[in-house]
């Protein structure tokens, strides 16, 4: 089959089934992961986020169990993510479904150091490859955040975070709308003394380390008629924070970081059963990196998306389809511009027969450099009484990043990494509780790893990551309590495996005295990791637990709301990495007046 009759089935085909007189459904071309795998997702609401006493987003993570977040010092340092053993690079960022992910960074991975929460309504963290609706970079996982746009207008929300470490946070956003046109409107500044980026026992260090965060976003939906709406949105962000590495804290270097993202999608309802959507995206990052030895470094990325998708329901199936491209470019103060531009073709969908559940799907992309290559999905699920029972598989792939095939240590040599997941899980749940066992396996192979003593990247490494997730969740009265264990092992490694815990386990209780009040109590517990010391060798880091307490209390109109936590309850000294600094007890607070 020819590329164009594949085209013109993709998106003509379904638009004849159309016309069978089916139950009203309101159809949206989008990716939502949840219609299309099974793969194991929670969402995290905007009550939630609003609860956070710190307003960055790597706070708001550090609670979802199997996801396991390394900082490299305090509030503004860098964070990485690990899911489910894969590597940080092997998660995937998107904002309103763009990809934001850093192509400025060396292996295209995503810092959430400077991204904040008030112009957020929700974030859902899927685990699991989402490669076929999303492309490279979604190896491993993805975190979707969905910005606010305008649910709540007319409506004006000012609030004030701050506490240990100087830290001082105020935002203002606005919920407008006029006439079919909606919209928020946020903007934010976050300031902070931090602490020392390094840890005193191993290099004795005082200096504190500053961060300061400024954000502007806008995000709104236009309904031009009932059959074609537009969003828009529009974030700036400047972050800035002293990076002083090595051994020595007192060097002020300095790192910072720009990012653009533009990005209109307009929808188009062809029909009761149809709909077609055209999004264009832009994601610019610039990183400048002052070290006093070395001077000034620049490193821009760019990332532009642009994606049309079509998609037909009915009552028991769902097509999705889509088309888009991708072209990034990136360049160093070290190295000239290069770039790459991806080409993909995706079909998603979904089918229900009586008790159980479907999903098959596939992605051929052409990559200027590496040709074509093809990913796949499958799942089943069968609901029983008040049980779920599902099974996924799924591949998932990254291609090299332009600083690794030609930055300084590049290598035009390499090739994408692939992985190969499986998934088996059982949920039961009633309207009190929800408990889940999960099942899976990563078989990820072709990894790039940098050769210290060749001082190059190579595709040397391979290893299968597997376990068990159990999680639990219970609500009862004025009581709710929830707990997540994850197991994992690593077979078959070629190179140590870093930075990941065997076991960790979290968990929490929230009593709720009144209507209006919460008291909580969280707590996480990772047993030993390896880690790279500071001569190039492998070091293993002990095991550690913490707990946070906080409260919450809305006033009579609701109209006020205070918090207030206490976090690292016990004072825990303890390092995520090898040398680095993490939080001592410390107490943050945050008042929010809605009018």
């Amino acid at each position: 089959m020819s590329l164009v009759s594949l085209l013109i089935f993709l998106f003509c085909f379904p638009v004849h089934a159309a016309s069978v007189s089916l139950e009203q459904i309101e159809v949206v071309a989008e990716k939502e992961v949840s219609d299309f795998s099974f793969t194991r997702s929670r969402k995290i609401p905007v009550h939630k986020l609003e609860a956070e006493t710190i307003g960055t987003l790597s706070q708001v993570l550090d609670d979802e169990p199997s996801l396991i977040l390394n900082q490299n010092g305090g509030p503004g340092s860098r964070v990485s993510f690990f899911l489910r053993g894969t590597e940080s690079r092997h998660v995937a960022f998107t904002l309103d479904g763009m990809k934001i992910n850093d192509p400025s960074n060396t292996d295209r991975q995503f810092d959430a150091a400077f991204f904040t929460l008030p112009f957020l309504k929700e974030v859902q963290v899927h685990k699991g490859p989402q490669a076929v609706l999303y492309g490279s970079d979604a190896m491993g996982g993805l975190i979707e955040l969905k910005s606010r746009k305008g649910e709540n207008a007319p409506e004006t929300r000012f609030g004030i975070r701050g506490g240990s470490f100087n830290t001082t946070e105020t935002y203002l956003s606005s919920d407008w709308k006029i006439s079919k046109h909606e919209g928020t409107f946020t903007a934010n500044r976050f300031l902070t003394e931090g602490i020392s980026r390094l840890n005193e026992k191993r290099f004795q260090s005082k200096e504190k380390d500053a961060s300061e965060i400024s954000q502007f976003t806008s995000s709104s939906s236009h309904a031009w008629s009932g059959q074609v709406s537009t969003e828009l949105l529009g974030s700036y962000l400047r972050g800035k924070n002293e990076l002083d590495g090595g051994t020595d804290d007192n060097a002020h270097d300095e790192s910072t970081n720009d990012q653009y993202v533009l990005q209109q999608k307009t929808e188009l309802r062809l029909s009761e059963r149809n709909a077609v959507s055209l999004r264009n995206g832009f994601n610019r990052h610039q990183r400048y990196i002052d070290i006093l030895s070395r001077g000034v470094e620049t490193f821009d990325g760019n990332l532009m998306q642009n994606e049309i998708l079509h998609k037909f329901q009915e009552e028991k199936i769902q097509l999705l389809s889509g088309l888009s491209t991708e072209h990034e470019d990136f360049r160093t103060t070290q190295a000239e511009v290069r770039s790459f531009d991806l080409h993909s073709l995706f079909l998603q969908s979904a089918l229900t027969s009586g008790d159980f559940k479907f999903q098959a799907g596939g992605r051929a992309e052409t990559h200027t450099r590496y040709g074509e290559f093809f990913t796949g999905s499958a799942g089943l699920a069968y609901e029983l009484e008040q049980s779920i029972i599902t099974l996924q598989y799924s591949q998932g792939f990254k291609a090299p990043s332009l600083y690794q095939l030609h930055g300084p240590f590049g290598n035009d040599a390499l090739i994408p990494e692939v992985n190969h997941s499986w998934e088996a899980s059982w949920t039961i749940f009633n309207e009190q509780s929800q408990l889940e066992a999960t099942l899976f396996q990563n078989r990820l192979s072709n990894l790039i790893t940098y050769s210290f003593t060749e001082a190059r990247y190579f595709n040397q490494g391979r290893f299968i990551a597997e376990g068990l997730e159990i999680s639990n969740k219970y609500r009862q009265d004025s009581v709710e309590i929830q707990a997540g264990y994850t197991y994992q092992q690593f077979r078959k490694e070629e190179e140590t495996v870093l930075r990941r815990p065997q076991n960790s386990l979290q968990g929490g209780i929230a009593f709720f005295p009144t209507e209006a009040s919460e008291v909580s109590l969280k707590g996480r517990w990772f047993s030993s990791r390896k880690d790279f010391n500071s001569v190039g060798g492998v070091a293993k880091l002990n095991g550690f637990e913490t707990f946070d307490l906080g409260a919450r209390y809305y006033f009579a109109s609701r109209d006020m709301d205070a918090g207030l936590q206490l976090l690292n309850l016990l004072d825990r000294e303890y390092e995520e990495l090898f040398g680095y600094s993490v939080m001592p007890r410390s107490l943050f607070a945050h008042v929010g007046i809605t009018f």
